[in-house]
């Protein structure tokens, strides 16, 4: 397996704190499909920041799955749903940017969601596909219900179903703290 796993779950943490924090911070109205003006700085702040992940993690995982070795699971499992959910932050970034446009990210979020259901049941179908894979499952279970819910936070200006939102992009963060800590105390023998 390549080696920059543990770089990719860091990632994925900062990507969704990222996106919890601009869930909670910026003044999204879904009638105009924008957010409000007077967070010009933030907006273009969070979208530089969820850019720069979403490039990382698209990269990362289009290297798993071109230069990676040739175990086509793996490079699913990890590749595949990296390189969408660098994609779909990519998408978010472009919109943040433009003030508009993130109802339709959210279906792109959405289908990547779905992906990584059918990965969490791989993961636990075929439990050799890491050395834990019930924590494996829970942090893609936890992008899923993330990218899920983006649908309904982006479709209603209800701050509760944002809020909700939010939690679970915390929730997703936090199981993902503890893979890439894993990852990268395994890399280096340590685990």
């Amino acid at each position: 397996m390549v080696n920059y796993l543990d770089s990719m779950a860091w990632d994925i943490v900062i990507s969704a704190a990222l996106i919890g924090i601009a869930a909670i911070k910026l003044r999204y109205k879904a009638a105009s499909d924008s957010v409000e003006e007077e967070n010009k700085s933030t907006r273009i702040g969070f979208s530089i920041a969820i850019g720069a992940a979403g490039l990382y993690l698209f990269l990362t995982g289009m290297g798993i799955i071109f230069i990676g070795p040739f175990d086509s699971s793996h490079n699913l499992l990890f590749g595949g749903v990296s390189g969408l959910g660098g994609l779909a932050l990519l998408g978010t970034s472009l919109a943040l940017y433009l003030n508009g446009g993130l109802k339709v990210v959210s279906y792109f979020a959405a289908i990547a969601g779905i992906y990584s259901l059918v990965d969490v049941y791989a993961l636990l179908a075929k439990r050799s596909l890491t050395r834990t894979p019930e924590i494996a499952a829970l942090g893609y279970l936890g992008f899923a219900v993330a990218a899920l819910l983006s649908v309904p936070a982006t479709h209603s200006d209800n701050k509760w179903l944002r809020y909700l939102f939010a939690v679970f992009a915390f929730l997703f963060a936090l199981v993902w703290l503890f893979e890439a800590a894993e990852f990268t105390l395994g890399h280096l023998g340590l685990a």
